[in-house]
């Protein structure tokens, strides 16, 4: 009798697909000491760019998972988009992306080359040996009962393992197996449209000077075209279909040599990749079906005029971690992933709008159309700052949650929490505030507001693992220290004494002290907790 070739692995968490959000979750899990087995079809990281840009928000979900500096050195930060009406003319206007004063810790955008920031993703998941990648594997079956779920997959050898783990995180890209394994359907804005994307990169291996060092925009009725300056000598050039050529017409290598002759000397550039790609706008109606949940594209995607398709994958990578980190500890149910759907759902719609909106303005192929936007829009907010500002916001549209788990009894719920720079002690060391918060709630109060109220703080610390923080201008032994006002500045203009901070750095509430036993039952309800014998049942008001 033949031996059998299949083998079980069992683990905590499995992901499927390891593309930037299945491997940024992957780390994160890893930080919490999760067993996580991570299943990628590819044997080796895809070779060209997909995304391009990240902001600040995610490069702070990159120091949480403990990879920014790495990160940092092999990305660029960048400030400006330009409008251009055509080659070779100056821009008719330039905002400003993203926060430009790193209220969130780092610069509010970034370049990069997408197989060197996956190389960071995947030597990261080499510091935890709970955490397991699996390359070149195919997952063929999944199934679920009460307990766990089970996924079978085929190796390129030709031989078939089964894993088993509590919980299943789909992350395998638009086309996913798991979404469709699960019954979960994507439903579609109308946004399809045809792009050629060309990645080149400098035969010098440096910068070229000669190119613009700014993204931009070429709003040309007849051609519309995307410019990418990349981290190092990368560069990518994104051209709108026209004329109805079909997918082999628009790919041919001589009509994008003859394209990119209007934008750069051909003698200093090799093109790496030439692809043809149908901009989006979808999403999924469900994001779970009992232990399989969605993430990144497998349950939404959306044009690229944001540069948010990353981002989002990152985001909900980061908003689900936490999430599993306490259903899987039994100190939550399984509710709190249904904050997690409304959540991210309305976050990544409220994106898809941003880009559909931004991508109109840029690639309308109407000439009338297109002379009352370069004229009513391009050139008055060229010409005047408010009028450039409110283009800006409405372009960027990174906007804070909108539902999901926040008191929303302060304005800043749903908000990210600021990171200045704290002293962590009284030898002076300056460190970025989420550094001190840990990997847990947190609640960070002004010193002393919160003293006829510590029972309270037991209370939830004792239930949630909650970290209490307080500040002041100088650290006092457990207090942190304030050096440039930043916290002080950012207390008295929302007018708290405490805030209540997610381990994703969304802010759940904020208050006065005499708001805190409000704020804690609104938390603890949220939280779905699950009761022990030796829990306390409440938080008194």
């Amino acid at each position: 009798m033949q031996e059998s070739t299949t083998t079980t692995t069992t683990c905590d968490v499995i992901i499927v697909g390891l593309g930037p959000t299945g491997a940024v979750l992957a780390n994160l899990l890893g930080r919490y000491g999760w067993s996580v087995v991570g299943l990628e079809r590819d044997e080796d990281l895809y070779y060209a760019p997909r995304a391009v840009h990240f902001d600040d928000e995610i490069m702070r979900i990159f120091q949480f998972a403990g990879l920014a500096d790495d990160i940092g050195r092999t990305s660029e930060s960048f400030t400006d988009m330009e409008i251009i009406l055509r080659p070779g003319r100056k821009p008719v206007t330039r905002s400003r992306i993203g926060s430009q004063d790193r209220r969130y810790g780092h610069p509010g955008a970034w370049w990069f080359h997408q197989p060197t920031l996956e190389r960071h993703f995947h030597d990261g998941l080499k510091r935890y040996p709970n955490v397991t990648p699996v390359y070149g594997c195919r997952v063929t079956g999944v199934e679920q009962d009460a307990e766990g779920v089970r996924a079978t997959a085929v190796q390129r050898d030709g031989s078939t393992r089964v894993f088993q783990g509590r919980y299943l995180i789909g992350c395998d890209g638009g086309k996913s197996f798991v979404r469709r394994e699960a019954g979960l359907r994507l439903e579609s804005a109308d946004f399809d449209e045809a792009w050629v994307v060309v990645d080149t990169k400098t035969r010098s291996g440096e910068k070229d000077a000669l190119l613009p060092a700014n993204h931009s925009q070429v709003c040309n009725p007849a051609q519309p075209v995307t410019y990418v300056p990349m981290a190092g000598p990368y560069y990518e050039w994104q051209f709108m279909v026209t004329g109805g050529k079909s997918e082999r017409e628009a790919t041919d290598p001589y009509l994008v040599r003859q394209q990119l002759r209007d934008f750069v000397d051909l003698d200093k550039i090799e093109i790496t990749r030439i692809a043809y790609y149908k901009f989006h706008g979808l999403w999924a109606n469900d994001w779970r079906n009992g232990r399989i949940i969605l993430a990144g594209d497998s349950a939404h995607q959306m044009p690229p005029f944001l540069g948010q398709g990353m981002c989002s994958g990152v985001r909900d990578a980061s908003s689900l971690c936490w999430r599993l980190d306490m259903v899987l500890r039994g100190a939550a149910r399984e509710k709190l992933f249904d904050d997690y759907e409304a959540e991210r759902s309305a976050h990544v719609r409220e994106i898809i709008n941003g880009a559909m909106f931004l991508g109109n303005v840029i690639q309308t192929r109407h000439r009338g159309v297109a002379f009352l936007r370069d004229w009513l829009l391009f050139r008055i907010a060229g010409m005047l700052p408010f009028a450039n500002k409110a283009f800006a916001d409405k372009a960027n549209r990174k906007k804070p949650l909108a539902a999901g788990f926040c008191g929303w009894g302060h304005r800043l719920s749903g908000h990210l929490a600021l990171q200045p720079k704290v002293l962590r002690d009284e030898e002076g060391e300056r460190v970025l505030l989420d550094e001190a918060l840990g990997h847990g709630f947190a609640l960070l109060a002004r010193r002393g507001c919160l003293d006829t109220q510590r029972a309270q703080l037991e209370h939830l610390a004792q239930q949630v693992g909650l970290r209490v923080l307080e500040f002041a201008e100088d650290p006092d032994g457990p207090v942190l220290g304030d050096p440039t006002g930043a916290l002080q500045d950012w207390f008295d203009e929302a007018d708290m004494d405490f805030v209540l901070i997610r381990p994703d750095r969304y802010v759940f509430d904020a208050g006065r002290a005499d708001q805190l036993g409000r704020v804690a039952e609104r938390f603890l309800a949220g939280l779905s907790l699950v009761r022990h014998s030796n829990q306390p049942q409440g938080v008194a008001a």
